[in-house]
């Protein structure tokens, strides 16, 4: 039976950036967790204000660079992003005949190859300052010991073919 687990919770972003430690070390190297889900969004909506949301699922805090969403760093492993500009139709709807500088979306992109044994930290990079919601899903997987290592030098950014 596949058991489930979601972490959630608020962060805020100050001058566009936030970092927050959602999962700590347990030392239970056996039990790892596979992102199946990763949602942000504002506690506020707003109909009238523009909403730029650029969230990180990583195994590393980012600290105060400006890192950006990078497929290539092997310590990330969750991207979320949603982009709005100008007011959305009293109808909550944008109008198909908008500009697609104007409409707004929502994604969010997860590497399924990777297990979290350790930390995960999400961070807020180009976001609207205020404060959002997020929540992650969680799969929870019993780990061999070799899955286990393998895990760890995945998390310490070491390429595992």
């Amino acid at each position: 039976m596949r058991k489930v687990r979601t972490l959630r919770g608020q962060i805020t972003a100050v001058g566009g950036k936030a970092d927050k430690q959602l999962i700590l070390n347990d030392q239970l190297i056996n039990r790892g967790l596979r992102v199946t889900g990763f949602f942000v969004w504002p506690s506020i909506a707003s109909a009238t204000q523009d909403q730029n949301i650029t969230a990180i699922l990583s195994y590393a805090q980012l600290g105060s660079a400006n890192v950006e969403m990078d497929a290539g760093d092997n310590t990330q492993l969750g991207w979320a992003f949603q982009m709005q500009t100008g007011a959305i139709p009293s109808g909550g709807v944008p109008d198909p005949g908008r500009s697609p500088g104007s409409s707004g979306y929502f994604n969010q992109l997860i590497d399924p190859d990777h297990i979290i044994n350790r930390d995960l930290f999400i961070a807020l990079r180009s976001s609207n300052d205020r404060t959002y919601n997020y929540m992650v899903v969680c799969e929870l997987m019993e780990l061999t010991d070799n899955e286990a290592i393998i895990t760890i030098i995945k998390e310490n950014s070491q390429s595992i073919e």
